[in-house]
């Protein structure tokens, strides 16, 4: 598991940090609390009440406590989880 864990890392165009920020995921009207759990320049996973978000839907997630908003569409869903690419930030 720490192999595959590593080459994952190894694969991926940013480098990753790990953060716990809370902040609102908001799709299609619905504003979700989330945990943003890591996030790099290319994306971010987030914990969050996954029901209802597929493959490639467009969201919006806010951290208020960073006055942060990122655009992005969902890449994958694992339960509760939900990975985001970035598409711009303003």
């Amino acid at each position: 598991m720490v192999l595959a864990h590593k080459l994952l890392e190894e694969a991926r165009d940013f480098p990753r940090k790990h953060c716990s920020w809370p902040g609102v995921l908001k799709h299609e009207g619905v504003h979700r609390p989330c945990v943003v759990e890591d996030i790099s320049a290319g994306g971010c996973r987030v914990a969050v009440k996954s029901k209802g978000l597929t493959f490639n839907d467009k969201v919006v997630i806010e951290v208020e406590s960073r006055k942060l908003r990122f655009h992005g569409e969902i890449r994958w869903i694992r339960l509760d989880e939900a990975g985001v690419e970035f598409l711009f930030m303003d």
